[in-house]
């Protein structure tokens, strides 16, 4: 500051050395438009060279030193505000948001929460914060110690990756506690949904029709199951509109006929659901009491939120999803994969041996970035996908670690096998790059969903934080995964090349799908105040800021 006070007297001393030159270039601007003739001698006289110098030199020192004080005082403002261990409700996949800092800073704070986490565990003690950075180191703290602590195995003490292969059962066993209110329900929409493919009977109904791809279409369909289940509604579901596969297709639909093409007769018309034109009817009005016969749905958008702050709808949502899996427990019971996915599942499986690996982790590699085929995630990235893929191991089961990498394009496995990933000599993989299926066909819808069930096999999933296909392999995991973050965004995005990646694992608290659109559409429901909650385990579903 004592610097800066200096220099900005010498800048006010040198103004009129300042003010003879900015004379004398204008005197000499005139002579060089004058039309004819030269100069008159001694034009430029008014002003000494070391006036000029002076001056400029003033000038020059004036920014320097104002730059450098602004540096010192925004490294000064992020020393206490820019805390990147402050997890935010999680935008997007349950994400934590982390404030802009300087890298070199937030290497120096890691590694600082680390010697903290140390010390906590030592101690048996919660580390006392005591100002603003201490408390952004103590929650780091909390997140490291987070990765260290080994995956709760079954009840049974057997690992959820190991085990048969058969079926479905086998493959997944239950891990949510039985709800007898859901059993029940569920029994009755089996039922009502049955009768309804045989023209027996009157009934209500939800038609639903999903757009997007797999990962999204599934988590629509999962919404609208939800509301059909809480309505007593029959669902008739039209995937195959705009699509490569219906869902009759991928799913093994004999006891619970879901597909448009089981019903005849259905009738059109009714009550139409969009989004966000009729969040205030679905999530303050008891729905239960619609009049219409028919209530149609179509979208992409994952709106249960909606309905579990229904307040009219509490007492089920409380009775049925008593611990708020509502997207695990109707996939592990509505969603049971068809026959001819489960062979897939089973012979690649077996093919790839990860029966035989002492602790399994799902890499989801989506690298592949539209319209150009233009990778995004960088060899940093790849580092921390391998470094938090380590630290979820638990010690006792690290004799032969595999990772099964489930990629988005030929391109994303030559990559990731070119990477520190690929080096490791633990990945498996499907596919050889030039022979990736894509999703354009039944056969290749099939693929697609086998590759989310061999993700949620595996012990624990490390998934992309913006992809609909990790959410709904942690919804089969029936389990919270993991993600690798970056400073503001999930992994490297639009920062594959900057270099400010964390080498940090972030724990999701919910096995829910992520909603990006509530945070912002929740502000405008009349019946719901947003807020920093977790009466929801799915904390995703309260954006910060909003």
């Amino acid at each position: 500051l004592l610097l800066l006070l200096f220099l900005l007297l010498l800048h006010f001393h040198s103004a009129r050395p300042r003010l003879l030159m900015k004379e004398t270039l204008t005197q000499r601007r005139k002579l060089r438009y004058r039309e004819k003739g030269a100069a008159p001698k001694g034009a430029s006289s008014n002003v000494r060279p070391l006036t000029v110098i002076c001056a400029l030199s003033g000038n020059a020192l004036m920014l320097m030193a104002l730059g450098f004080s602004a540096a010192l005082l925004y490294k000064t403002v992020n020393i206490v505000d820019a805390a990147p261990g402050d997890v935010g409700s999680g935008v997007g996949a349950g994400q934590p948001v982390y404030k802009p800092v300087l890298p070199s800073k937030q290497q120096q704070r890691l590694a600082a929460a680390a010697t903290t986490a140390t010390a906590a565990t030592a101690t048996q003690q919660e580390p006392s914060p005591s100002s603003s950075s201490s408390t952004a180191l103590a929650k780091d703290a909390a997140l490291i110690n987070s990765i260290q602590r080994p995956t709760v195995l079954l009840e049974d003490g057997k690992r959820f990756g190991a085990g048969s292969s058969e079926d479905f059962e086998a493959m997944f066993p239950q891990r949510f506690k039985p709800s007898p209110a859901y059993e029940k329900a569920f029994a009755a929409q089996a039922a009502r949904q049955r009768a309804a493919s045989t023209g027996s009977g009157s009934f209500k109904y939800v038609l639903c029709s999903p757009s997007a791809q797999l990962g999204n279409r599934l988590r629509f369909v999962v919404a609208c199951f939800a509301l059909a289940l809480l309505t007593e509604r029959v669902l008739v579901v039209s995937m195959k509109t705009g699509y490569h596969a219906g869902l009759k297709d991928i799913f093994d639909l004999e006891q619970l006929p879901l597909d448009a093409g089981s019903f005849h007769g259905v009738p059109n018309g009714g009550k139409s659901i969009s989004f966000p034109h009729s969040n205030n009817q679905l999530t303050c009005t008891d729905i239960r009491e619609w009049a219409e016969t028919t209530v149609t749905l179509s979208g992409a958008y994952y709106f249960v939120p909606h309905l579990f702050y229904n307040p009219h709808l509490k007492p089920l949502i409380d009775a049925y999803f008593p611990e708020g899996m509502v997207a695990a427990r109707i996939q592990r019971t509505a969603l049971r994969p068809h026959p001819e996915v489960m062979k897939i599942v089973k012979a690649e499986y077996d093919r790839l041996e990860m029966g035989d690996a002492s602790w399994l982790v799902a890499m989801q590699i989506r690298g592949n970035k539209p319209p150009a085929p233009q990778f995004w995630i960088s060899q940093p990235e790849f580092k921390s996908y391998n470094d938090c893929a380590e630290a979820l191991v638990p010690e006792g089961y690290k004799e032969n670690i595999k990772e099964f990498w489930a990629c988005d394009s030929g391109l994303a496995i030559r990559e990731t096998m070119s990477s520190v990933l690929g080096s490791n000599g633990k990945g498996l993989h499907r596919w050889e790059p030039d022979q990736f299926v894509k999703s354009g066909s039944i056969m290749g819808v099939r693929n697609a969903l086998a590759d989310i069930l061999l993700q949620a096999k595996c012990d624990d999933l490390l998934i992309c934080a913006w992809s609909s296909y990790g959410q709904v392999a942690a919804a089969y995991h029936m389990a919270p995964s993991y993600m690798v973050t970056d400073f503001d965004k999930p992994d490297g995005y639009d920062y594959a090349n900057s270099g400010t990646v964390v080498p940090l694992c972030y724990k999701t608290e919910t096995t829910e799908y992520s909603v990006r659109e509530w945070g912002s559409w929740s502000r405008r429901i009349q019946c719901y105040k947003p807020s920093f909650t977790n009466e929801y385990p799915g904390k995703q579903w309260a954006t910060p800021g909003h």
